[in-house]
């Protein structure tokens, strides 16, 4: 009787696993991310998840950033999107610092700006998988 209780419970524990959607294993990624950063002093500012395909392979997002903190932009895919760019650009002449840091099956850029300002990021998907089309996380952390 035991054992079935057991294989029971690892049978529809795999089920479960095999039933997480692209966004279910995307919000985990985010999650487990969100964690890590968290540690080092960043907070949670905002999150956007998108799907792009083809057609919409690049996305734009305005974001208000004030001067004196750091910010971490963070664009991470699912397994559907090969190839994911994430660029800064001020709105105005504001002088940016920009340093690329360790990926997560995306792009991660963290900035400090020196005057607060608007700034439009681009998320551009430069290659998807066979599916065609896939989702994207943006995050904005700051500290």
């Amino acid at each position: 009787m035991k054992s079935i209780a057991i294989t029971w419970t690892l049978l529809l524990g795999s089920f479960a696993v095999l039933a997480q959607t692209p966004i279910d294993k995307l919000q985990q990624t985010n999650s487990d991310y969100l964690k890590k950063m968290e540690s080092e002093g960043y907070g949670f500012r905002s999150q956007i998840i998108t799907e792009f395909n083809p057609e919409n392979a690049e996305q734009n997002v305005n974001i208000k950033l004030k001067a004196g903190h750091t910010y971490q932009l963070v664009a991470i895919s699912d397994s559907d999107v090969k190839s994911l760019d994430l660029e800064v650009k001020s709105m105005k002449t504001h002088s940016i610092k920009s340093l690329v840091v360790p990926e997560v099956s995306g792009a991660v850029k963290e900035l400090k700006t020196e005057k607060s300002g608007k700034f439009k990021i681009v998320l551009n998907v430069a290659e998807f998988s066979n599916a065609g089309q896939g989702f994207v996380s943006f995050m904005v952390l700051r500290k």
